[in-house]
């Protein structure tokens, strides 16, 4: 099956980029903050699941946590990095200690409020070790994603190096003059809404499932999607800087405790977001070369070729981030925030601040 999209609106809310995390409530509440060069951190709110946005202020702290809100009607968010990293005395130590910021509140308008509980909460992570992030920074792994199962499970995605990554990246030592080990993804789960974490299992790693280029990051940013009862189906970046490295996807058929061989589902992408639409079509949102959209309709067994929302020069400093976010308002119709550099650009925006933040709605159609 072929895929084709038509732009029905798009609307453009200034200069600023990463729209990728956000809040959504089951009645239609969406919250995605944004850093905009111009006017500071602001909130894109919307009221009718994404069909349309309005600017409001950013509480402090809201961002960098995805909300969502679980079956019993409150909303989790979850912190993406290790709370207790810059504690660690001995950061090349036997043990990595973990901790997870986890955030509660009763309601979006709580949320926007401020009115949200803290609690951390340690988890132990096997072999964890202290490797590098991409920008030359210490790196005990991050919590890049979640989702609420339908056996109430609280699924979490991380990535991050454990003491057997033994793949070492050349770009970094030579461009960085740092040892770079490639990423793996692994995850941890809840039984009990967030109160408690134990890890699962490794999902991939460049020792076992090797990666064609040594120059990319290695397994990370994967988000997961349940798209029947235990059927887990999650789409994993391998790609860094200018190495454009595959977007890879891997299936559980027992709730995440074991997952199968991943396999290269597109040549390029960050970040993916998933999305199951209300007529069972699977949709993963990618960029880094140009903003895009992967379609599957045997969930995500195959996909589709990339369907090009925007096109980009492809260079990192010319084209989408690749960071978005994705919501179906109405059936059939999907909500798509995204940045883009090209107006930026034509403007003589100073670099490294020229990608400006939109907002698409787009009509999906099938042949």
């Amino acid at each position: 099956m072929s895929y084709k999209i038509e732009i029905i609106s798009k609307k453009c809310f200034g200069a600023g980029h990463y729209p990728c995390k956000f809040a959504v409530s089951r009645d239609g509440r969406v919250l995605i903050p944004v850093r905009f060069w111009d006017d500071g951190k602001l909130l894109l709110s919307s009221c009718d699941g994404g069909a349309s946005f309005e600017e409001i202020p950013m509480p402090d702290g809201l961002r960098g946590v995805t909300f969502r809100e679980l079956s019993d009607g409150t909303l989790l968010g979850i912190g993406e990095s290790n709370v207790y990293h810059r504690a660690i005395w001995d950061l090349d130590g036997d043990t990595i200690p973990y901790g997870i910021a986890v955030y509660r509140a009763k309601s979006i308008d709580d949320v926007i409020a401020g009115r949200v509980t803290t609690e951390i909460v340690s988890v132990e992570i096997p072999g964890l070790a202290a490797g590098y992030g991409d920008s030359s920074n210490r790196h005990t792994g991050d919590a890049i994603s979640w989702s609420e199962l339908s056996n109430g499970d609280i699924y979490v995605m991380m990535y991050g190096q454990f003491k057997d990554d033994t793949t070492l990246c050349p770009y970094f030592r030579e461009h960085g003059k740092y040892d770079f080990y490639l990423y793996r993804t692994w995850s941890i789960v809840s039984h009990d809404k967030g109160k408690s974490f134990e890890f699962v299992t490794t999902v991939a790693d460049c020792q076992t499932y090797p990666i064609a280029d040594v120059n990319a990051e290695g397994y990370c940013e994967a988000e997961t999607i349940e798209v029947e009862p235990g059927h887990l189906v999650t789409v994993i970046r391998t790609g860094g800087h200018e190495v454009y490295s595959p977007l890879y996807c891997a299936h559980s058929y027992d709730y995440g405790k074991t997952w199968s061989t991943p396999y290269e589902i597109c040549p390029w992408g960050v970040l993916p977001r998933l999305l199951k639409m209300k007529d069972g079509t699977l949709v993963c949102a990618s960029g880094h070369i140009h903003t895009m959209l992967l379609f599957s309709d045997d969930n995500g067994a195959t996909w589709s070729e990339p369907v090009i929302v925007d096109e980009c020069d492809g260079k990192w400093d010319k084209s989408t981030s690749g960071y978005s976010s994705i919501f179906e308002p109405t059936p059939g119709v999907l909500s798509l925030v995204y940045d883009d550099p090209k107006e930026g650009i034509a403007e003589g925006r100073e670099p490294g601040k020229v990608r400006q933040v939109y907002h698409v709605l787009l009509k999906v159609e099938k042949s």
